[in-house]
């Protein structure tokens, strides 16, 4: 199972790593996902009380998706990032059903999250 997980981790990884883009501001791959992320550093922002401007909020969730994301990929840290990570989608899944946010992305982001544990388990 060694094979399928590091695969498995390291494509979640990447695209961790790659998905910090549009959190920043930058239309990749499309202007729809900068829009998505936009709105969500503006609650994110809400969220905070006001603490985080919109673009602050971006800027840490974007470092903190690149953290993950490296973490994921190098093996001996692997399952401390998909834990950290794992509470962090529970807590904002939790927290986007309250507020009736979309939560397509954060089942799919939990489910990429369990298929990556379970397979570095095994």
């Amino acid at each position: 199972m060694s094979t399928w997980s590091n695969i498995a981790s390291t494509t979640f990884g990447s695209l961790c790593v790659i998905s910090a883009l549009p959190l920043l501001g930058v239309p990749f791959p499309t202007r729809a996902w900068a829009s998505y992320y936009a709105d969500k550093n503006r609650w994110m922002s809400q969220l905070s009380n006001g603490r985080l401007t919109p673009e602050q909020a971006g800027y840490a969730a974007a470092g903190l998706r690149i953290a993950v994301g490296a973490g994921c990929i190098y093996p001996r840290t692997r399952v401390l990032a998909l834990l950290v990570n794992g509470a962090v989608v529970c807590r904002g899944t939790m927290v986007a059903y309250r507020d009736g946010r979309p939560m397509s992305p954060q089942w799919t982001m939990l489910g990429a999250i369990a298929l990556c544990l379970g397979l570095e388990l095994l």
